[in-house]
């Protein structure tokens, strides 16, 4: 421990072990969503802000870099370049749509920038394993959340979790989520027990622990990509296990601990009747399949600047009623789809070939890092990294969770400064202007993170008002003007204030409330068709009298939609004697899961 918190870097090692040791874990009650509108992503930023601050003192005169450090900057700065025409590409309100990419934008940005923050630190290798190792600790108290989601929480609990789905999700409100990390995690724990030379029986202990009850959740949690994406992994990384361990019987607890996981995790599958749904769960891609070939057709039509940034949703939903049409076969159209199963697929699909060029350097880095590393060290480096590569082809976890991009760009750094050759490059060109640029490299990162620790703060203040707001049954309009960031959830808040508007104009039958709704939202779901918004526009256009339009608007909707029961014959009926208003952008649809 003594030579743990020495250097430059230990006030940042300081601030990584709080976050994942505390603010990794704090539970705050929220109205669902992605990114930024997860609370735990917001106190993620707010530390890795605060390491920003902390961290500006460990710029030195002369950077620290490699060809991978590069590859990540070079690739991050391609895919800001869609950004930059994706206005001018002839999409209908792309102007509009492309500022929805702009936190994914920032997200990806603020990672590459943590990454090159980790390089200048300088940790001894020491320092580097104990980086692991709190992660580990990290895994360890998640995986703590779900067990006692599934095995102890009572119906009425104060996370509102919903024990009749019992699929244990830890903070993360999502089990594919869930699932990929705590995968991830158990082939940590296997690799940390095989990489420490003296093991004390401390150390078997809680790695074991780690890996043998991670195993059990990944297999409660009912999640393809991340049960195959481990099972892989162990195929990797058990033949490395097998050669380090020293004693048949370390080896025999190893085997017996991951067989054992599985079939204890079947057994209470079985046990709390929970395995009807395994086979369908495991054995079909099920409505992912349309979205993939609707993307992909997508891809074919725009393959060289893409669709625009933003512009997804709309466009996907464009082509699967234009596919629709042409083969005659009634496609499973959800009501929110935001992003296609694939991380990949969505940077392609928005932003062409330049999106994937980025993505090709990021992969080209990676394999030039693994061929330089030893052959364990290069299955150890795919294992771990497996259910995260998994999860991004089969969800989108990155603009989920910015942990699980924390944590892959961890892996990344720690496995690289094994075969790091520093490449030293002065900050400036020229001798006596290096202290002047060192002095605006920190003043930046300050900058970088004190904006970060501001606006995240206050969109959690902002959050907590919305979500009582909602909570409240939308009866404390105060609560609006209570906000202190007006840029955080802006949709949601926008949606708040307009639903208020659209209401005291049915209330009072003011035509010119109603068409100041009507003008917001035919521009808010041009960019954003989401079920509920669509709703609303035409609960307007039928107080306003239009009633063709409201009509032909109907016919398209029930086509569209052909399983949205707010577009059923029965809905439509009653939005004529009682319409409703919505206030919420996505229909929630229980508290296991919130996308």
């Amino acid at each position: 421990m003594s030579n743990l918190f020495i250097g430059p870097g230990r006030w940042v090692l300081a601030l990584f072990a709080l976050w994942c040791l505390l603010g990794q874990h704090v539970f705050i009650h929220h109205l669902g969503g992605v990114g930024l509108d997860l609370p735990f992503n917001a106190i993620t930023w707010i530390f890795i802000g605060s390491i920003f601050i902390v961290g500006s003192r460990v710029l030195q005169p002369k950077l620290v870099s490699s060809e991978l450090g590069w590859c990540i900057l070079i690739g991050a700065l391609l895919l800001w370049v869609p950004m930059l025409y994706s206005a001018t590409i002839g999409a209908e309100h792309s102007s509009e749509a492309r500022w929805q990419a702009l936190p994914r934008l920032l997200g990806l940005s603020v990672g590459v920038l943590f990454y090159w923050l980790l390089q200048q630190c300088r940790f001894n290798g020491q320092q580097r394993y104990f980086v692991l190792c709190l992660l580990l600790g990290l895994i360890t108290v998640q995986i703590s959340f779900g067990l006692v989601q599934f095995f102890l929480l009572p119906a009425d609990n104060w996370f509102n979790f919903n024990t009749r789905v019992r699929l244990p999700y830890g903070i993360f409100m999502q089990r594919n989520v869930m699932s990929s990390l705590v995968g991830s995690g158990v082939l940590l724990a296997l690799y940390l027990l095989i990489s420490r030379t003296q093991r004390s029986w401390q150390w078997w202990l809680w790695c074991s622990l780690v890996a043998g009850a991670g195993m059990i959740l990944v297999v409660l949690l009912q999640s393809r990509a991340g049960l195959y994406s481990l099972l892989a992994g162990l195929a990797l990384l058990l033949p490395v296990c097998w050669r380090r361990l020293q004693t048949p019987i370390q080896r025999s607890v190893l085997f017996v601990l991951m067989l054992g996981g599985a079939i204890i995790g079947m057994w209470i599958l079985m046990h709390f009747d929970a395995h009807r749904r395994v086979l369908a769960t495991y054995g079909e891609l099920g409505v992912r399949y349309e979205i993939w070939r609707t993307t992909l057709n997508l891809v074919s039509q725009h393959l060289w600047q893409g669709i625009g940034y933003g512009y997804f949703e709309p466009a996907y939903y464009a082509e699967a009623v234009r596919l629709q049409d042409a083969t005659g076969v009634a496609f499973s159209m959800v009501g929110n789809l935001h992003h296609p199963h694939n991380e990949l697929l969505l940077w392609w699909t928005e932003g062409g070939l330049i999106a994937l060029l980025a993505w090709g350097v990021w992969g080209w880095a990676l394999w030039r890092v693994a061929a330089r590393l030893i052959i364990s060290e290069r299955l150890a480096l795919i294992a771990l990294s497996l259910p995260l590569l998994a999860h991004i082809m089969s969800e989108y976890p990155v603009g989920h969770s910015a942990t699980h991009w924390l944590w892959l760009l961890i892996l990344l750094w720690y496995f690289d400064s094994m075969v790091m050759r520093p490449v030293i490059r002065p900050l400036g060109s020229l001798v006596n202007l290096a202290p002047w640029l060192l002095l605006v490299a920190r003043g930046l990162l300050v900058l970088v993170g004190g904006a970060l620790v501001i606006y995240m703060s206050t969109g959690l203040q902002t959050a907590y008002q919305l979500t009582q707001y909602e909570r409240g049954n939308f009866t404390e309009p105060s609560r609006l003007t209570a906000v202190w960031n007006p840029w955080f959830w802006a949709d949601r808040q926008a949606l708040y204030h307009h639903s208020i508007v659209l209401k005291q104009g049915i209330a009072q039958d003011n035509p010119q409330l109603i068409g100041e709704y009507l003008a917001w939202s035919t521009q808010m779901i041009a960019r954003l068709p989401r079920a509920t918004l669509l709703h609303n526009h035409l609960v307007a256009l039928q107080t306003l009298g239009e009633t063709q339009a409201a009509q032909q608007l109907a016919t398209t909707l029930q086509q569209q939609y052909p399983t949205q029961r707010l577009f059923s014959d029965a809905a439509l009926e009653m939005m004529q004697t009682e319409p409703r208003v919505f206030q919420y952008i996505t229909e929630q649809v229980g508290s296991a899961t919130y996308y």
